[in-house]
């Protein structure tokens, strides 16, 4: 029966690959939320528009048009301040993507390694199996031999 020896080193770094896939899905998904708030802010910044668009044909004082000013200005600089946060949750993204594919590389080493050993192992008990072969056939002989 063929037992790795480095076995439970192949298992802890399944276990870390997991845990890095694990981390990828996280960041990613903070980044889809980052961009569906991004959304959300740019919806609310065309709601405005079309406000003022709609309040346009008639009389808009002053204090409203600052007011929408002040109003744009901030929707404006969370739309650029979102945009900075996607940037650095993509960044995050590629450096868990990397993390996780030199998981992946150790991993396969390790499993390679697992497969060429097996295949020594078994080449060896087809050898050792045929020894046995070869003694029992060459006692069988051997004993017919010396009866006759």
């Amino acid at each position: 029966m063929f037992k790795f020896k480095l076995a439970s080193v192949l298992s802890l770094k399944e276990k870390v690959e997991e845990s890095k896939k694990r981390e990828l899905g996280v960041a990613t998904l903070y980044k889809e939320r980052l961009l569906h708030e991004k959304l959300q802010l740019i919806k609310k910044k065309e709601e405005a528009l079309q406000g003022v668009k709609s309040h346009n044909s008639q009389f808009v004082d002053l204090q409203s048009m600052r007011a929408f000013n002040t109003y744009h200005t901030y929707i404006e600089h969370a739309i650029e301040t979102k945009n900075k946060e996607v940037q650095v949750a993509q960044k995050k993204i590629e450096e868990k993507r990397e993390a996780l594919l030199d998981a992946v590389k150790e991993r396969k080493i390790l499993d390679n390694l697992k497969e060429i050993q097996n295949e020594v192992f078994m080449e060896e008990e087809k050898r050792e199996e045929q020894r046995i072969l070869d003694d029992i056939v060459t006692y069988k002989y051997g004993k017919k031999g010396g009866g006759d």
